[in-house]
């Protein structure tokens, strides 16, 4: 038990003496190899490692004034000038033209679209006189997109404002109010604009 003492306090010192010389080795042993590890390099290698590699050579900088050098003068310019002004009048009629496509169709719009009056119609309750247009005479329904050729938005607006018209007591729920029957007709429910979905 004295002498493991012993030799812990032995090797507590030789850490202490290392760190104090600057070593970060942890052992005498570590401290004893660590001469062997030293590469001693002559003087004339590390000249020529200094030097760079021996393939490697210096940059090769331009000093001619390339810039000042003589150019002989194009004595045809004025002819291909004359040559290419030539060529471009006679190729302007094959320029293509600048015209509205004929082949476009015109945007569809729906006979409530905001974009085909100068004041937007805004369907209301309060106007049973424009919601009787699609409303059927004969059963009181409210007819489909199909037949009014309304767009999906405006044809959900005039089934909600025919409801709340409806229940304002603006509109009959059976039939259409006989003081609208002969006002003309926005579209023909004998002819749809589309096909039936059904």
């Amino acid at each position: 038990m004295i002498r493991l003492h012993s030799n812990l306090l032995f090797k507590a010192q030789c850490n202490f003496t290392q760190i104090q010389t600057g070593y970060f080795h942890t052992s005498c042993a570590l401290e004893r190899r660590s001469g062997k590890r030293i590469r001693n390099v002559p003087e004339f290698k590390r000249d020529r490692f200094s030097q760079g590699p021996w393939w490697k050579k210096e940059d090769i900088i331009m000093t001619a004034p390339i810039a000042k050098t003589f150019h002989p003068e194009n004595k045809f310019k004025d002819l291909e000038d004359k040559f290419v002004a030539e060529v471009e009048q006679r190729s302007c009629q094959d320029f293509p033209v600048d015209m509205e496509d004929p082949y476009s169709k015109e945007p569809k719009m729906c006979v409530l679209c905001p974009r085909k009056y100068k004041e937007a119609i805004v369907p209301n309750y309060k106007n049973p006189k424009l919601l009787s247009q699609f409303v059927s005479p004969h059963t009181g329904r409210v007819y489909q997109s199909h037949i009014t050729g309304l767009c999906s938005y405006m044809q959900d607006v005039v089934e909600r404002e025919v409801k709340r018209s409806r229940a304002a007591g603006f509109m009959s729920t059976r039939v259409r109010d006989p003081a609208y029957l002969q006002d003309p007709s926005l579209f023909n429910p004998g002819r749809p604009v589309k096909p039936n979905p059904y």
